[in-house]
C-alpha cells in the first residue's frame, strides 16, 4: 500500500512538473516568435527607408543592411539604431512624426532622417 501511494505521489508530481515545463515552453517560444517578428520589421523599415534616398546597400539572408554605399565607398555597418521622433498634439499624446536612423561603421556614424513609420 505504501508503495502504492509513493509511486502515485510520485506520477502526480511528475504530470505537475511536465506540465509548469510545458506552460513555460509555450511562453519562451511566443517571445521567441514576436522578437523574430519586431527584428523583421526593423529589418524592412530601414531598407524602406534607405529606398527615397536610392543609397546603395546590401542585405544578408536575414534582411538585414550589412553594408551601405557613401560617396562611391562600400562602408560595413557595425549597428543600427532608430530613434523614434516625437511631436506633441495638443489635447492627445505625443504622435511619432519619423524616425532618425543612425548606421554605425568602422568609419564613423551616418544619420538618415525618416518620415516613414514602422509597420
Amino acid at each position: 500500500m505504501r508503495v502504492r501511494n509513493y509511486f502515485l505521489a510520485l506520477i502526480i508530481f511528475s504530470l505537475c512538473v511536465s506540465a509548469g515545463h510545458a506552460q513555460e515552453y509555450g511562453k519562451i517560444r511566443a517571445l521567441q516568435q514576436r522578437a523574430a517578428y519586431i527584428i523583421k520589421k526593423k529589418n524592412d523599415f530601414v531598407a524602406k527607408a534607405l529606398a527615397p534616398y536610392a543609397i546603395p546597400h546590401e542585405l544578408n539572408e536575414q534582411g538585414v543592411v550589412v553594408r551601405i554605399q557613401m560617396d562611391g565607398k562600400w562602408l560595413n555597418i557595425t549597428g543600427i539604431e532608430i530613434i523614434p521622433l516625437l511631436i506633441d498634439i495638443p489635447g492627445k499624446r505625443q504622435q511619432i512624426a519619423g524616425h532618425e536612423i543612425f548606421f554605425h561603421t568602422d568609419d564613423g556614424t551616418l544619420a538618415l532622417l525618416s518620415e516613414l513609420a514602422i509597420r
